[in-house]
């Protein structure tokens, strides 16, 4: 059963400077008044251990539908544009835990690759990863055909993007620790690995490059084209905060440059960047946002300083409760990106981060609250009105959601 409801959007300020008094009060109004307005649709209130969410024109209409997986018990389905039926992709595959759909075959319809046989107890098995083909009628035939890529333990993230500028998408892999990494230092480095589609789909496996072999429980992977000169670069999140991976670049094979440091005032586990993704002001100048620390509290922005330095870091929330979802997105074309975040544990929480229309402040407004334990989120004008949407999928409330943005 399809729900709707009409979101109020409350806002929480923080301002730094108390004698402002009735201008800063008005200028609040003002940016609230100013802001979108979200209806939320949830589509599904039946998916146990929900965990990840994707976006992709699915059967081929011209409408993005949702994709989403399930761990344990483990489902991977899809949900049809507009009215949002269900449809299942696998029941072979178990523990899943990410995906990415691409055109992988060229044949004109959306395939999918997914990452599963994941356990963080088990650093030395598991971390298949296949590519699912489309069957083409993926309304009638729900059981796709799936064909091995490679197998990595706690394969976690895995992405597309051009990472070497030849006009052609590699798949990058990141697992969340080291093959026979444990707890609670997990001290063992891990492979960052790539894959490009080879020219013959019908191989044992895919051949892979080995990007970096350095990082420590990585949690979060962002692709982006960090120079804008047609190359995606890796932006990643682990134990030792945030770091810029660039291919063929400074005269080096991959350069690795750290950009955050990361909380660090703790014991391991609960030190480094969890969640990334990269933002922009006025469509120029980025930021860096992160959950910290690993499935942290705090929502933190980073921002250029020096040349050579790392990045500015600044905390501007510490009310998520796990966090595990984050995503940058300009919701109310303005030119400048909002961050989406969420928690997946009590009190659930998920809020959009506006930064201030007149000064340097973060404007948090509460999307949802204790509805939606946030384990993964996707934006995308799903309706197709010029605003961007948010989808989230829930793992202990068991539920797809889709925030329509209706606009201001």
């Amino acid at each position: 059963m399809i729900i709707r409801q009409r979101l109020p959007m409350i806002s929480t300020f923080r301002c730094s400077i108390l004698f402002v008094g009735l201008l800063s009060a008005c200028q609040i109004a003002d940016a609230q008044r100013s802001f979108v307005s979200f209806d939320k649709v949830t589509i599904d209130e039946e998916l146990r251990g929900g965990y990840g969410v994707e976006v992709a024109d699915m059967d081929g209409d011209g409408l993005t539908d949702i994709i989403a997986l399930a761990t344990n018990p483990a489902q991977f389905v899809w949900y049809k544009n507009p009215g949002w039926e269900k449809y299942t992709i696998s029941t072979v595959a178990q523990r899943n835990i990410d995906s990415a759909p691409l055109d992988i075959d060229k044949d004109g319809d959306m395939d999918i690759v997914l990452a599963s046989e994941f356990a963080l107890g088990e650093s030395t098995t598991g971390g298949l990863v296949h590519w699912l083909e489309n069957p083409g009628n993926p309304t009638v035939n729900q059981e796709w055909d799936m064909h091995y890529i490679d197998e990595m333990p706690t394969s976690h993230r895995i992405k597309w993007g051009d990472i070497n500028g030849d006009g052609e998408m590699e798949l990058v892999n990141l697992p969340i620790i080291g093959e026979g990494a444990s707890a609670p230092l997990y001290d063992v480095d891990l492979r960052l690995k790539a894959y490009p589609i080879p020219p013959a789909l019908d191989v044992d496996s895919w051949p892979a490059i080995v990007i970096d072999q350095s990082l420590q429980l990585a949690h979060g992977l962002a692709i982006h084209d960090w120079e804008g000169n047609g190359r995606d670069d890796l932006v990643t999140a682990s134990f030792d905060g945030v770091h810029l991976f660039q291919l063929a670049t400074r005269g080096v094979n991959v350069a690795k440059t750290q950009l955050g440091a990361g909380k660090q005032d703790a014991e391991r586990p609960q030190i480094g960047s969890s969640e990334v993704d990269v933002g922009f002001m006025g469509g120029q100048t980025p930021y860096i946002t992160t959950v910290e620390p690993w499935h942290g509290n705090q929502v933190v922005v980073y921002e250029q300083g020096d040349s050579g330095s790392l990045w500015e870091r600044r905390v501007i929330d510490t009310g998520l409760s796990n966090g595990h979802g984050l995503l940058t997105a300009d919701l109310d074309n303005d030119g400048n990106d909002e961050i989406i975040a969420g928690g997946r544990s009590e009190p659930y929480k998920l809020a959009i981060f506006r930064h201030g229309p007149t000064d340097d402040s973060w404007q948090r407004i509460n999307l949802d609250d204790d509805n939606v334990a946030v384990s993964g989120l996707a934006i995308e004008d799903l309706n197709g009105d010029g605003y961007l949407d948010i989808v989230a999928i829930g793992s202990g409330t068991r539920n797809v959601v889709y925030y329509e943005n209706a606009g201001p």
